[in-house]
């Protein structure tokens, strides 16, 4: 059943906030000038140490009920926004959301119009097209999904298709990931949603830019701009570091998780490029995984030596 009055729809913004008092300002206010007014933004802060906290109470102040701190407990990336999400009342919608970024002023309601082409039973995720800037918000680039038709089961395993600062999900999709209970495992928000889309239920887009994307030396993911910078994240983060060893500690997870609903062969081929399957049966694994030759020569590369 197709749903058409988006007038009452409510969504819910859910903010992750750490140490965020250089650009929060900008961010609430890029929240509070949404064109939809069916919103509400609930805020859990990471223990910050700045004055974050004194920045939140302000606009809990200025916009009574609209604005809402939930919590301001150490929990830690990505725990933080499957917390938030475990914990808001219930809406129509929920909207992840990044300290830092800008959102243009149609961005709220244009995830709502389009969840709404999204049967209530059905998880469907909604994403959009953004714009990479620099710490002052000057444009860099412009970043363009394209089309969430070419997404296929093994496009999106080692590459996340679509961040969750530029991501909205229903009900269905909340109750569904709440039911797999996330928290405490270290499941990426955005890749886990991507993944149930995929495989349970329904992924609609915006071309538009809908999100400013701010692209600092302060990031906490630690993404910058870049050859030189990006393959030093690489060495720091995947070779020498942790990170790809989790990642596929994650698709092990999945694998386990949603065994039922993805085909049995894709979830066996998951599971060989996990780990299950060697280094050598991995680095020649006959399809690309990855969407540019740089990334796949380095995915390759991880297989043979991690």
């Amino acid at each position: 059943m197709n749903k058409k009055n988006t007038n009452n729809k409510s969504i819910s913004v859910l903010l992750c906030t750490y140490n965020g008092e250089r650009y929060l300002r900008e961010q609430m206010d890029s929240l509070m000038n949404q064109t939809y007014e069916n919103l509400k933004v609930y805020v859990r802060d990471d223990k910050s140490t700045d004055s974050t906290l004194e920045i939140i109470d302000e606009y809990v102040r200025m916009y009574p009920g609209k604005v809402i701190l939930m919590d301001s407990s150490h929990v830690g990336y990505p725990d933080c926004f499957w917390k938030l999400l475990e914990d808001v009342p219930k809406s129509d919608y929920y909207a992840f959301c990044d300290q830092d970024d800008v959102w243009m002023k149609e961005k709220a309601a244009s995830a709502v119009m389009h969840l709404e082409d999204v049967a209530d039973d059905k998880p469907g995720l909604f994403i959009h097209d953004y714009q990479n800037c620099d710490g002052d918000l000057n444009v860099m680039s412009e970043h363009k999904l394209g089309s969430v038709s070419k997404l296929n089961d093994m496009n999106i395993l080692f590459y996340t298709y679509a961040s969750g600062f530029c991501m909205a999900i229903n009900n269905a999709m909340r109750d569904l990931c709440l039911s797999q209970k996330p928290v405490g495992k270290g499941l990426y928000h955005d890749e886990w949603i991507i993944w149930n889309a995929h495989f349970y239920g329904t992924i609609v887009n915006d071309s538009r830019m809908l999100t400013k994307y701010r692209r600092h030396e302060n990031t906490f993911t630690e993404y910058g701009n870049g050859v030189g910078v990006l393959i030093t994240n690489w060495l720091k983060r995947e070779i020498t570091g942790p990170e790809f060893n989790q990642k596929c500690n994650r698709i092990k997870e999945y694998t386990w998780t949603a065994r039922e609903q993805m085909p049995q062969k894709t979830n066996a081929t998951w599971q060989m490029l996990s780990g299950k399957g060697g280094r050598f049966k991995r680095f020649f694994y006959m399809y690309r995984l990855r969407p540019t030759w740089g990334g796949e020569l380095a995915l390759r590369l991880l297989f043979l030596i991690k």
